[in-house]
């Protein structure tokens, strides 16, 4: 689990760094529709379940914050 959220904390910090704010929204609901299916397929979801999805989803959006802080100055507006 905690290997899961530090990738998604590096997949944010680089979504950070390179892309805008769309694209870490479309990455979290890629994430949900990715966990939820997958959990509930091998067994039930439960709050243990629910709560995990949770911390991923703040792993990855955190990351998307720091590296989003981190290239601020990288971004240029046409």
């Amino acid at each position: 689990m905690l290997l899961i959220a530090a990738l998604l904390f590096v997949a944010g910090v680089l979504e950070g760094l390179y892309y805008r704010a769309q694209i870490v929204v479309a990455s979290s609901i890629l994430i949900a529709l990715v966990c939820l299916p997958l959990w509930a397929l091998t067994s039930a979801i439960d709050l243990e379940k629910a709560l995990m999805l949770f911390a991923y989803l703040t792993a990855h959006q955190s990351g998307y914050l720091v590296g989003a802080y981190a290239g601020a100055g990288t971004h240029h507006d046409p």
